[in-house]
């Protein structure tokens, strides 16, 4: 595929060029046969999975380059399309034939891509249709079940039943879990809107819990209490900023150098017939002398700068404190948050270059977006704790019946392995994804 993607760049570049786009179209031949390749390898290895992730990148790469398939091609989809059709039946149609509509309709849904494509339209409509008739089946096989004193057992048949659009009836009120919040106290410090906003943002928190349903008759009473501030300071400070002043200074140094002096004296010199003369010779000869000489060096010497400021100061602090009874036989459903931010700066109009100084404008984090990232990180601990309370409420025996196991499945993804193997005596192996139904609200 990479070399075929490589050619795309140099159409786009030059797209009337015959030579490039028949390469082209051989490479992007090329390389949907050797998807086709490997996805038949991948088949032959027993990696399913694998092949069809092949035959994905392969029908989507054939519908944004719309080529034609060669003989050999079409025998080799043609292949991989029937191998997909027998897995598909493995892995959806026999659990939907079992009343395990769950399970296959979480292994449809991970084939929702390569579904999607015209050539599986018929698999696609027909394992759809199995799913769809086994959850209703399993729907009617619930509602026959003896329930009348589980309200918890008959919720969570209201929401097999309603998740494949089916009828089935619902408790009028579920014990234990609550409607809409009533609020009492405030945080000091939040202005309107802001305390309006941090009630709204825990109430979507709260209808996403286990702890809600929405025709339940019962309002829990949360208390809000709390404090939210921000402190600013400024002072006028004296700073230093350090630097090094390159100082020049003379001394007086010794040299010595070598010339040449001229010397005149008689020399006396004999010929070959033994005359003696003297003559007057001119010699320079070589002499050192001393002198000296005034030099200037430079040093390196520390200095300060000092200049005047402004020390600017900013402090946010909040503390958050919620609590509920939301359960009798427990002490209350309490949350908290506690955070601070300090932040300090300098302002001043100052240039002084050899000492690395400029002028200053300190950014501080502003009091709406920092108390924005508060609420955030306690919507997130508010979440964790109900979901934690009710699981220590209602999921903590090791052995529940199986109206205590609908009710501890509320807990949708953190629900305990003793409650799902309950509802595995009555939903085999789409106990496991019983919890999805509890999706909030």
């Amino acid at each position: 595929m990479e070399a075929a993607t490589l050619y795309e760049d140099l159409v786009r570049q030059s797209p009337h060029e015959p030579e490039l786009l028949q390469m082209r179209e051989r490479l992007r031949s090329q390389a949907l046969l050797q998807g086709l390749e490997a996805a038949r390898a991948a088949r032959h290895e027993g990696r399913d999975d694998d092949a069809e992730v092949g035959l994905l990148n392969v029908l989507d790469h054939r519908a944004a380059w719309g080529t034609k398939l060669s003989g050999g091609m079409e025998h080799l989809l043609r292949d991989a399309l029937e191998s997909t059709r027998r897995h598909l039946e493995l892995r959806v149609g026999v659990p939907a034939r079992e009343g395990h509509a769950l399970t296959a309709e979480q292994a449809l849904r991970r084939r929702q891509g390569l579904l999607a494509h015209p050539e599986l339209a018929n698999l696609a409509i027909d394992m759809e249709a199995r799913v769809q008739a086994s959850g209703r089946a399993s729907c009617q096989r619930l509602k026959d079940m003896r329930s009348d004193d589980s309200p918890h057992w008959r919720e969570l048949v209201f929401r097999y039943c309603d998740h494949w659009g089916e009828s089935a009836p619902r408790p009028a009120d579920v014990p234990g879990v609550f409607g809409a919040i009533a609020w009492e106290g405030s945080v000091d410090g939040l202005n309107v809107v802001q305390q309006a906003q941090l009630e709204s943002r825990l109430i979507q928190v709260f209808e996403s819990s286990p702890w809600y349903a929405s025709g339940a008759m019962s309002r829990p009473v949360f208390t809000l209490g709390g404090r939210f501030v921000t402190e600013q300071e400024c002072r006028d400070v004296e700073r230093t900023a350090s630097w090094t002043e390159t100082v020049p200074y003379t001394e007086e140094e010794t040299r010595t150098e070598v010339v040449n002096e001229v010397q005149v004296g008689w020399e006396d010199s004999t010929d070959v017939n033994g005359v003696t003369r003297s003559e007057l010779v001119t010699k320079n000869v070589p002499t050192t002398r001393t002198y000296t000489v005034s030099v200037t060096h430079h040093r390196q010497v520390p200095r300060t700068f000092e200049y005047q400021a402004l020390r600017l100061s900013q402090a946010h602090r909040v503390a958050v404190l919620s609590s509920s009874v939301l359960d009798s036989r427990r002490a209350p459903f309490l949350v908290t948050m506690q955070d601070h931010l300090f932040e300090s700066g300098y302002e001043h109009d100052v240039t002084f270059h050899e000492a690395n100084v400029s002028p200053e404008r300190p950014s501080f984090t502003s009091a709406e977006a920092w108390l924005d990232t508060k609420v955030a990180a306690l919507e997130t601990t508010f979440s964790e704790r109900l979901v934690a309370y009710w699981l220590e409420s209602y999921c903590s025996s090791p052995s529940l019946t199986l109206d205590e196991a609908a009710r501890c499945v509320r807990a949708g993804d953190a629900t305990p392995v003793q409650a799902v193997r309950v509802l595995a005596d009555i939903f085999g192996a789409d106990a496991t994804h019983v919890p999805a139904l509890f999706a909030w609200p």
